[in-house]
């Protein structure tokens, strides 16, 4: 239930990320302020996948989405290394997605929603990243691994244990 709830909270910020970004223009700094005090207030943080998010939506360069938290102590970033999200999306699941899952959890020792014991990785889901075609899909700090199988998953996942 909780990764549901999870899962539905990433999917109404993406949507109202577009909105905001509508609302304030693009490449408007206030617009990006409002987008982090939002993600913030949705999340707990701002993590580093939701950066990257921000970022490519009002597109600015990552580095002012960067300084913007600097510059505001209520902000608080991810204190994890490496954001793993994996799409749990009815499409990838066709594709193959819940041997990847299932193998990406076996290999951190984690469920959806945790957080390694030593703090460097966290695991979460999310329904779709609209990138059906290319799936399994997976991101870790915003950054896409597609058609991923599980030796695939299994490879990546072990290269940022390491």
């Amino acid at each position: 239930m909780e990764d549901k709830r999870e899962e539905n909270k990433q999917v109404i910020f993406s949507e109202d990320l577009k909105y905001m970004a509508e609302d304030f223009g693009i490449k408007n700094q206030d617009g990006v302020k409002y987008a982090l005090n939002n993600c913030q207030e949705v999340f707990g943080y701002i993590s580093k996948a939701h950066q990257e998010e921000i970022s490519n939506v009002f597109q600015v360069e990552k580095k002012i989405v960067e300084v913007l938290i600097k510059l505001s102590p209520a902000l608080k970033e991810s204190i994890v290394e490496y954001e793993v999200i994996c799409c749990t999306g009815s499409r990838c699941a066709k594709n193959g997605s819940m041997e990847v899952l299932k193998t990406v959890r076996e290999e951190l020792g984690l469920e959806f929603g945790e957080t390694s014991e030593d703090g460097r990785i966290r695991l979460t889901s999310q329904n779709c990243f609209k990138r059906c075609g290319e799936g399994p899909n997976m991101t870790i700090n915003g950054s896409f691994h597609h058609r991923l199988d599980k030796d695939k998953a299994r490879n990546i996942i072990k290269e940022i244990k390491n």
